[in-house]
């Protein structure tokens, strides 16, 4: 009896906790136990979500990050609700940007009506973005203009330098130059960045460490050279529809700055879909492509082609891979690259000599006939716009 008691005391100190919204948060309980709670009944679903809003960490933010996308949509407007709390909104920022961000119309709706209660964050870009993207929604533009306005914003010009700079990343076509696995290893020292790689990785791989995640780049960089070029292909079929990336893909295809998100598709691609081969084959990646975009409900098809006919370069939403082993590129210096291993690359043209004009590791190069020793083999990937 007396053993039950300490027990029923260690409980109720267990649970003791201040009170939000009429509802005892367990503070004290670790994110082991709270993360936990969540798998039970919709009653202990919110006090453990209050509990994980109240502790305000890295940790809690993941978690309830992740509960935005729960399945059951009480659950997840649970979730929505429950960010506002003060201490998380605080000391996440991350959490703020990623909100602002975001396909659903009612979590950026939530983020600025949270942005303009509590304000604390400077989110002007990713403000300016949502107010681009939502151009259509009356509410958002009022919430994004209020923002503007509270922090002495001049957002014509921002939203004008904006949209230019976006129109000037379509007509020069930079899709393919912007598609590099070795992009992801350069942003190591970019705290922001690595912050949603970090994310992306979690989303699939939640137990690793920061040096597993590290692990996790380094090995794309070295092996991603497929996975680099259907990132290209996926890149510039959305070229002209950023509205659609976004709601294919729940993130922006221009980050904050104004330049595509090409690294977190790529990032994103890999994860879902590798197997923890060194490097890709042909049938690897057609398989991979189908899973990967079954599973973001695309209309694709992937096949081979044994050679490439000038009318296959110009059908509509149709791109050419090439992959080739001992061959040797030009680059704009006409400097030679010697590549003695199997290469995937994007083919943007073919000259009236039969010289191919391809693109990798974020640059363009020429691959002439006459510089080819091995093998090559050439891959179609083909998009249907959905009606």
């Amino acid at each position: 009896m007396e053993q039950a008691d300490k027990k029923d005391n260690k409980m109720s100190e267990f649970y003791k906790a201040p009170m939000i919204n009429g509802v005892k948060v367990p503070y004290d309980a670790s994110i082991k136990e709270l993360k936990k709670g969540l798998n039970g009944a919709m009653k202990d679903y919110v006090v453990c979500l209050r509990a994980l809003a109240w502790k305000g960490n890295w940790k809690s933010f993941d978690i309830l990050k992740n509960e935005l996308r729960n399945k059951d949509y009480y659950r997840r407007r649970a979730a929505l609700e429950n960010i506002s709390y003060h201490k998380l909104w605080n000391t996440s920022p991350y959490l703020v940007r990623e909100l602002l961000l975001d396909h659903s119309e009612y979590v950026v709706k939530l983020a600025l009506s949270l942005l303009n209660t509590y304000g604390g964050c400077d989110v002007t870009n990713e403000v300016v973005i949502a107010y681009d993207f939502w151009k259509e929604n009356e509410e958002i533009q009022t919430a994004c203009r209020q923002y503007f306005e509270r922090e002495h914003v001049d957002y014509y010009n921002l939203i004008w330098e904006y949209t230019n700079k976006k129109q000037d990343l379509l007509d020069n076509d930079t899709f393919y130059n912007g598609c590099s696995q070795e992009k992801l290893i350069g942003n190591w020292n970019e705290k922001e960045r690595m912050s949603e790689y970090l994310s992306v990785i979690h989303k699939y791989f939640p137990e690793y460490s920061l040096q597993d995640a590290q692990l996790v780049l380094y090995k794309l960089s070295e092996e991603g050279c497929g996975y680099a070029a259907i990132a290209a292909t996926l890149m510039h079929f959305f070229r002209h529809n950023s509205y659609h990336f976004m709601n294919t893909f729940g993130f922006p295809m221009y980050d904050q700055k104004g330049m595509n998100n090409a690294d977190l598709l790529l990032l994103h691609f890999y994860c879902m879909t590798d197997e923890n081969n060194y490097g890709m084959t042909i049938g690897q990646m057609m398989s991979r492509f189908r899973r990967f975009t079954k599973e973001y409900h695309l209309k694709a098809k992937i096949d081979t082609l044994l050679k490439v006919e000038p009318r296959q370069m110009r059908e509509k939403d149709t791109y050419i891979i090439v992959m080739a082993r001992d061959f040797v590129l030009l680059d704009e210096r006409r400097k030679k690259i010697y590549v003695d291993e199997w290469h995937y690359m994007n083919l943007r043209a073919i000259d009236e000599n039969g010289n191919l004009m391809v693109s990798s590791w974020g640059k363009n190069y020429i691959l002439r006939k006459a510089d080819i020793a091995g093998r090559v083999y050439f891959v179609r990937v083909q998009y249907a716009v959905k009606a």
